[in-house]
């Protein structure tokens, strides 16, 4: 997506875009694109705002060192690290030919870390409203 990154709102904007993705992938019933879209919203989101605080950018997909660096700068993202770890497992396992034994994620695990990435969202950028999740 074209933007300034050094602009937060270029990279909020980056985030509903990816938000949008993942309600796609949800009424599609495809949880694994699902997956990978929340992965990259909470991406950005955390990159978008740890660069509004002076943060150089950083190319990387490590949500838990994201949330560390969001952390360092005064918010606690500590609470999403769960989700995160999870997601990371996720968006590799969609990207590339998975042999690892976890379990593809379902509906109701993929609605519940829709939840913490726009608790995440909103806490990094509370003028984010999220979209509804599509009706089961």
């Amino acid at each position: 997506m074209k933007g300034d990154p050094l602009n937060p709102a270029d990279w909020l904007r980056a985030v509903s875009v990816d938000y949008d993705r993942v309600l796609r992938a949800m009424d599609d019933a495809d949880t694994g694109a699902a997956a990978l879209w929340l992965e990259q919203a909470a991406e950005k989101a955390m990159k978008g705002w740890l660069i509004g605080q002076g943060w150089v950018l950083v190319k990387t997909h490590d949500l838990e060192r994201l949330a560390n660096e969001c952390c360092v700068r005064g918010c606690d993202l500590s609470s999403f690290l769960p989700a995160g770890r999870r997601l990371k497992t996720l968006y590799f396992a969609d990207r590339y030919v998975d042999d690892s034994p976890d379990a593809e994620p379902d509906e109701a695990e993929i609605e519940s870390i829709c939840g913490e990435v726009a608790k995440l969202i909103i806490a990094l950028f509370p003028q984010f409203q999220p979209p509804s999740l599509p009706s089961s």
